[in-house]
C-alpha cells in the first residue's frame, strides 16, 4: 500500500484541535488514530487523502490549502531533502535537488523545471487522481516553493507568477494574502515562473561539504534504480539540461556531478538507448527554436549564445533537425 509522510496530516490535526473539532470527526473513514498521526513515520495515502477531505469539510476550502497546509510548508517539512536544497550553492541547484527528489521518491506529485528566456518555470504535475482535494496539493506546493525562494534570497518574492490549472475558486481573494506575486487561474498547467536574476545568486546557506555529500547520495540513489526504473540516467541528464540556459553543461561537468567518468556515464546512457550528445542536442534544438521565434537576435548571435564555435556549425546542426536553415525557419514562422 502506498504511503506518505504524515507531516501535512499533522498540520490538519493541529488546526482541527484549535477549532475544537473532535479528533474522531477529522479521522472519520480512516484507519488512523491521533497517536499514529503524531508519531508514525508514514501513513497510507488513502488515509491521508481522507483526512484532507474531512479537513476541507470541517475547516473550509479557504483555509485548508493556503492557511493550514501552505502556511506551514517549509524546507523542514521535506526532511533531509529540504536541508539538501537549502545548502545548495544556488537557488537553481536547490530546485534541481527538489525536482530529482519528486521524480525518485514521490509517486503522487512531480516537480518539473523548464528554463526559458526570462527565467525558469517550476511546474507541478499530479500523477494520480486526488479528487476534490487536488487544489490543496498544488496550493501547498506553490507556497512551499515561495518559502524556499524567499529563504534563499532574503526578501519577499514579488516578481514571480503563479499559474493554476483550476477554475478560479470562490476564495480567490485569499491567494493575495498568502502568495506574494500575481496569480492566474484556468491555465493549462500549474506552477510558478521564477525570474532569471535570482536563480544563480549565491545562497547564504551553502555548505560545500554537505553539498558534496548530497550529490554523492543522489548518485547512489540513481545507481540503485538501474534495472528497477526506466532510464534513470537519461532522466537525470534531461532534467539537468532543461534546468539551465545555454551554454548547456558538457559531458565532463555532468559526469563529475554524478561522481563517475565520462565513459561510464556514456555507457549508462547507451544502455538506456540514448546518448549524452542526443539529449543535449534535443535541448539545444528547443533553445534554437525559442531564440529564433521569440527574439530578434541574429543567427550569429544565437549560435554564440548556444555555445557553437561558429555560425556554420549551428546552421548545419539546425538543418539536421528542421530540414531548413535557421533563417528559413524564422521566415516560415513569421
Amino acid at each position: 500500500m502506498e504511503s506518505i509522510s504524515p507531516v501535512y496530516a499533522r498540520f490538519v490535526l493541529r488546526a482541527a484541535l484549535a477549532e475544537n473539532i473532535p479528533v474522531q470527526t477529522l479521522l472519520k473513514g480512516t484507519s488512523l488514530t491521533r497517536e499514529e498521526i503524531e508519531t508514525a513515520g508514514a501513513i497510507a495515502m488513502n488515509d491521508f487523502l481522507q483526512v484532507l477531505k474531512n479537513g476541507r469539510l470541517l475547516l473550509g476550502n479557504d483555509k485548508l490549502g493556503l492557511e493550514v497546509i501552505g502556511r506551514n510548508s517549509n524546507m523542514i517539512t521535506m526532511g533531509p531533502i529540504g536541508v539538501a536544497a537549502a545548502i545548495a550553492p544556488t537557488l537553481r541547484e536547490g530546485l534541481r535537488v527538489l525536482e530529482n527528489h519528486t521524480r525518485l521518491h514521490i509517486s503522487y506529485i512531480r516537480m518539473v523545471l523548464v528554463s526559458g528566456l526570462q527565467g525558469i518555470s517550476v511546474r507541478f504535475e499530479l500523477l494520480q487522481q486526488t479528487g476534490d482535494v487536488e487544489r490543496f496539493h498544488i496550493e501547498s506546493a506553490a507556497m512551499l516553493i515561495q518559502h524556499y525562494v524567499e529563504t534563499v534570497i532574503g526578501r519577499r518574492l514579488e516578481n514571480a507568477l503563479y499559474y493554476f490549472a483550476i477554475p478560479r475558486p470562490d476564495y480567490a481573494d485569499e491567494y493575495a494574502k498568502w502568495l506574494h506575486s500575481p496569480v492566474k487561474f484556468d491555465c493549462n498547467e500549474t506552477g510558478v515562473e521564477l525570474p532569471g536574476e535570482i536563480l544563480d545568486l549565491a545562497s547564504p546557506y551553502y555548505d560545500a561539504q554537505m553539498w558534496q555529500d548530497t550529490t554523492l547520495d543522489l548518485a547512489r540513489r540513481i545507481k540503485a534504480l538501474e534495472g528497477q526504473e526506466e532510464s534513470p540516467y537519461s532522466q537525470y541528464v534531461d532534467t539537468l539540461m532543461r534546468a539551465n540556459e545555454p551554454p548547456l553543461p558538457d559531458l565532463v561537468s555532468v559526469a563529475k556531478q554524478l561522481h563517475m567518468s565520462e565513459r561510464t556515464l556514456n555507457r549508462r546512457l547507451q544502455g538506456e538507448g540514448t546518448s549524452f550528445r542526443k539529449i543535449r542536442g534535443e535541448v539545444l534544438a528547443n533553445w534554437a527554436r525559442r531564440y529564433l521565434l521569440e527574439t530578434e537576435d541574429t543567427v550569429e548571435a544565437i549560435a554564440a549564445t548556444l555555445g557553437y564555435q561558429d555560425a556554420a556549425n549551428f546552421r548545419r546542426a539546425f538543418r539536421k533537425v528542421e530540414a531548413c536553415s535557421p533563417a528559413e525557419f524564422r521566415r516560415k514562422a513569421s
